[in-house]
């Protein structure tokens, strides 16, 4: 039995346990916040055996034997290293961290001292995006000649939340990561041009329009953004068709074109979008391995890059 300790006791959080609570080989064992509001939403929703008001509280409980992280942005590094060094596997929510330093650094730490780590990219453990992956390598499709995604959400200007704050906050670091992640995830090649449109608002990037050349000649177009419209779609075009999933991070359905016809495939999950991320964490630990095959710690350092180098864009007034 797998012991899991929750730090950080929001609304990802929330969606976490529930998902995990459909695992015989773990459960939610401790969980930490400074709110004593959530630790009691938490205490009657889920019944955890320990709940702590101090992070290093439950990272020095020695029967946690996994780690997931739920804290705002700027909190991932300084937990997850913590968690490691106590001997906790972690799981940490995207982004695992804001600078290509950091996160070379819990990669690095891991591999040397034998710790399973990895970040929360759920949409690399979605079935609809494997199966798609599948098909794309058959050719259904032929080679791809571009990607567009859009993560554009409405989110209202709040002072106190992390999302605006100019240190960690903005619609790159909140949603931007998956539009990244999805598109390093089909296009195996080096970035050889960035272009960006960002409007900036509060000190924060609400509004990010990407450009990606790659090496190989692929064009990758991605929006997020905090301030709409509201659109989460893929569009994957090759030279003999096109894929379309809608919300593309974590879609049942995909929507096949070719030789002038098209057909709706759908794998619907098994329980949740969180399942199959989690089932991936039991299974590298089982195998004592240190990183998961599909989103592994190189992939989390390209990401991460990237995303710096997308952020070198952004003047943050």
């Amino acid at each position: 039995m797998l012991n899991w300790g929750v730090i950080g006791l929001g609304r990802i959080a929330q969606r976490f346990c529930e998902s995990l609570s459909h695992f015989d080989e773990a459960c939610f064992y401790a969980g930490a916040s400074h709110n004593p509001e959530k630790r009691q939403q938490f205490k009657e929703l889920y019944h955890p055996e320990r709940l702590y008001d101090d992070y290093m509280k439950l990272l020095e409980d020695e029967n946690v034997d996994i780690v997931y992280i739920a804290l705002p942005h700027a909190s991932h590094y300084k937990y997850a290293l913590e968690a490691m060094k106590h001997h906790k596997a972690v799981l940490v929510e995207k982004p695992a961290t804001l600078t290509s330093k950091e996160i070379r650094t819990l990669c690095e730490y891991s591999e040397k001292n034998h710790v399973f780590f990895m970040e929360a990219m759920k949409s690399r453990f979605i079935p609809m995006i494997n199966q798609v992956h599948k098909e794309i390598e058959k050719g259904i499709i032929g080679d791809i000649v571009s990607i567009e995604n859009h993560f554009q959400s409405i989110v209202s200007y709040d002072e106190h939340s992390y999302i605006y704050d100019p240190k960690q906050g903005g619609a790159l670091y909140d949603t931007g990561i998956y539009n990244i992640a999805t598109v390093l995830d089909f296009v195996k090649s080096s970035v050889v041009s960035i272009s960006n449109d960002v409007k900036v608002e509060h000190g924060v990037d609400v509004h990010d329009s990407i450009t990606l050349e790659f090496e190989n000649g692929v064009k990758a177009f991605m929006e997020a953004s905090l301030d709409g419209p509201v659109r989460k779609d893929m569009i994957i075009t090759g030279t003999k068709g096109t894929i379309i999933l809608d919300p593309f991070y974590r879609p049942t359905k995909a929507v096949i074109s070719f030789n002038g016809e098209s057909f709706t495939g759908e794998i619907p999950y098994d329980i949740d979008d969180f399942h199959t991320e989690i089932e991936a964490c039991h299974e590298a630990i089982a195998y004592i391995k240190v990183e998961s095959d599909r989103m592994s710690h190189q992939d989390s350092i390209d990401c991460i890059e990237l995303m710096e180098r997308i952020g070198e864009t952004i003047c943050r007034l």
